[in-house]
């Protein structure tokens, strides 16, 4: 089909994605989760897939009946089996939904597969619950926030290998940049082996503020470490171009040698806080003004820049403040950010009430954030089945670019440098340099949101119409394995052990320690 993304990877992955043909009885798919990511994944399938956005589970009112009333009912109210306040109800409703079509009741039409769009910490219950329920599952990265978790995830989903679909939202495997980049790297191998790489992942100065100092991702007590929840997509991405097979479940990866890490908090802590700004805690209070700190909410989320001053009521804006486009003037939108933007903690708020919640107003400086805002990991590929190499990831929170990759392969040929954009190839016997633009088709990663959705929907099209059995579909269309998603979350956790405990991990012991005999009970 011209236009889709090509599980060989072939030239036409660089191409603006079309939808495909759909099927007689397309695949139909509930959203669970209606936040930013279930709102992207849903828009992805009615523009890109060939299945149909049936039901969606969202607590928020506003929130769901917003992405209802886009993709599922319209402009009239939700019928039986579209509706749901949580996955809870979702999965309650699917066993009585089943129970009454096996009695002979005439019901509604179920749902064939599921989009996990909740907290990361809730990842395990609901996939879980899902597997029981014989569903195809994409889940949203990372699988879960800790390897307990992840493996209690495989070994729910193990027993579907056969017959359904499992996909993760690493949606860097599947943007026109990286397809083109693989197919260079693997499929055509033009600078020979990899001996060596270098990656960046630039977070963005204020995109790390607003995610990872005051917001959902601050601290690993309540979340997880941020080589987990920003990074894993580019830990992934670096397995699939240097150490995984050259298809998916065929042939056998290249696993690292040893991993070492190190990182911290280096910015965002009270050390680094302007002298001017004194004793404030918020920034609707800080002496330094609109003007004094680039930090200032004032200045993100009512500027100009990004903020409401601009006209804009989607992210970052509608993550303060959820309803925001409910408010039907500027003032009135005004007024509720900056009482959102007032809100702060003191000596007397209960710490739980400080964990528990956001605080988009609270200096950056001030807040409880643990996670690392600056951290380098090393890994290190021994002579066996391909040339031994080293990779060096570097994540940076202080940066201009937002989450625009930049990375250096040096192998036996020749070098590539890529930036999001594009790559160049050179070649070192004939001097030849190469330059590949692909097509950046949205702002989702580059193409990637729609890519993952695109590739998911048409692999539980194959097995629903089309005779295919699960694992080939899984290998074929999302190319992506479990044990695939399994290894790159370990290889996080690794790095995390290196750093945390100052020490070199030996890949092999510790995946025997931590995984081997997790899976064998």
């Amino acid at each position: 089909m011209a236009g889709v993304v090509d599980p060989e990877f072939a030239n036409k992955a660089t191409t603006t994605l079309e939808k495909p043909e759909m099927s007689q009885t397309p695949p139909r798919f509930v959203i669970i989760g209606a936040g930013s990511r279930g709102n992207a994944y849903a828009d992805a399938i009615e523009k890109v897939s060939n299945g149909v956005v049936a039901a969606v589970c969202e607590p928020i009112k506003f929130k769901r009946e917003s992405l209802g009333q886009k993709y599922i009912w319209g402009s009239g109210s939700p019928q039986e089996g579209q509706s749901f306040t949580s996955w809870n109800e979702f999965v309650d409703y699917e066993k009585d939904r089943r129970k009454r079509a096996a009695a002979g009741e005439e019901v509604p039409e179920g749902v064939d597969g599921a989009f996990v769009c909740v907290l990361d910490d809730m990842h395990r219950e609901v996939v879980v619950a899902l597997a029981e329920l014989d569903l195809h599952i994409m889940c949203e990265k990372p699988l879960a926030t800790n390897m307990d978790d992840c493996l209690a995830m495989y070994k729910a989903v193990k027993p579907l290998k056969g017959s359904k679909i499992f996909s993760i939202g690493h949606v860097l495997r599947y943007s026109p940049h990286n397809l083109m980049l693989r197919k260079l790297l693997v499929d055509e191998q033009v600078i020979g082996e990899v001996n060596s790489v270098v990656h960046t992942e630039p977070v963005g100065w204020w995109h790390f503020a607003h995610s990872f100092v005051r917001g959902n991702w601050r601290n690993d007590k309540t979340s997880a470490p941020s080589l987990l929840t920003k990074s894993c997509h580019d830990i992934d991405l670096l397995l699939w171009l240097v150490s995984a097979p050259a298809k998916a479940g065929q042939g056998e990866a290249h696993l690292p040698d040893y991993i070492t890490s190190t990182g911290g908090v280096q910015f965002f802590k009270k050390s680094r806080k302007p002298a001017a700004a004194g004793n404030a805690t918020n920034c609707m209070k800080c002496p330094l003004g609109d003007s004094g700190c680039k930090f200032s909410a004032k200045n993100i989320y009512l500027g100009d820049r990004i903020g409401l001053a601009r006209g804009n009521t989607k992210w970052p804006v509608d993550i303060v403040v959820h309803d925001i486009e409910d408010y039907k003037t500027d003032e009135e939108r005004r007024q509720v950010m900056v009482k959102t933007l007032s809100e702060d903690w003191d000596e007397s708020t209960p710490k739980e009430e400080v964990s528990k919640r956001q605080w988009y107003g609270r200096c950056v400086y001030e807040t409880d954030n643990n996670v690392c805002d600056e951290q380098f990991v090393t890994i290190t590929w021994p002579e066996s089945v391909r040339p031994a190499k080293r990779v060096t990831f570097h994540m940076s929170a202080q940066t201009k670019r937002q989450c625009e990759r930049v990375s250096t392969f040096y192998g036996e040929h020749g070098e590539i440098h890529a930036d999001s954009r594009k790559i160049v190839v050179e070649n070192f016997a004939t001097g030849e340099t190469k330059t590949y633009e692909p097509t950046v088709t949205d702002l989702g990663h580059g193409g990637g949101d729609t890519g993952l959705a695109q590739q998911f929907v048409l692999a539980c099209d194959k097995v629903k119409n089309h005779g295919w059995d699960g694992e080939r579909a899984q290998n074929e269309v999302v190319g992506c394995t479990l044990d695939d998603v399994i290894r790159s979350h370990a290889l996080v956790f690794a790095a995390e052990d290196a750093r945390v405990n100052k020490k070199i991990v030996d890949w092999g012991q510790w995946w025997d320690d931590n995984v081997t005999k997790a899976i064998s009970t």
